[in-house]
């Protein structure tokens, strides 16, 4: 008996030991990518899932580090392995939708950014994604659909209405586009101070 328990009090000192070794090089990670060393972060994610191949939240870190440093293949790797281990992680969906957007690989882009809003449908920036993957198809009406969706959830955010007055702009209505691009300005000067005042 005291053999079993001292070959189980083993097996969770390791088992801890790793962990703690994940969750230090995860927490590094995350602190260069804080700090735009992106090269760096990339180095502590992939040591934390080499460390542990389960642990989703290190490859949805070490995708959205792989599209900062332009690596679209790497990072949709790294997103399916997230959509395997959690198949109904939304942010996996949205993170390689991004990824295949970012390529402009746009058909697979909007299958993800679709599976990700059908997870989670209150979440401002999947709709601006798939607005902007919209618009590069030319889908007019959808785009200003999740356009609306995002400003409903957000109406502080700057980028649906630089997007909203672009299409307007397209379809030749200029006093309209000139009027969404006023409030774009207006709410980004809002937005930078705000975030400004956060970073202090």
């Amino acid at each position: 008996m005291k053999k079993i328990l001292a070959t189980l009090l083993a097996a969770a000192g390791i088992t801890l030991s790793v962990y703690a070794t994940v969750q230090t090089d995860y927490d590094a990670g995350k602190k260069a990518f804080e700090e735009k060393n992106y090269e760096e972060a990339l180095t502590y994610y992939q040591k934390a899932v080499k460390e542990n191949p389960k642990f989703a939240k290190a490859y949805s870190a070490k995708g959205e580090t792989e599209i900062e440093l332009t690596k679209y293949d790497d990072a949709i790797e790294s997103y399916t392995k997230v959509i395997k281990l959690e198949p109904k992680s939304a942010e996996g969906y949205y993170g390689r939708g991004a990824a295949y957007a970012s390529k402009q690989d746009y058909k697979n882009a909007i299958t993800d950014l679709d599976k990700a809003i059908s997870i989670d449908p209150n979440d401002f920036e999947k709709y601006e994604a798939r607005a902007m993957v919209n618009y590069e198809l030319g889908k007019k009406v959808e785009a200003y659909d999740d356009i609306e969706s995002a400003l409903k959830i957000d109406e502080e955010q700057p980028g649906p209405y630089l997007l909203r007055a672009l299409l307007k702009l397209g379809d030749l209505k200029f006093k309209a586009a000139y009027s969404d691009y006023r409030l774009y300005k207006k709410v980004n000067k809002k937005y930078n101070k705000t975030h400004k005042d956060d970073n202090k």
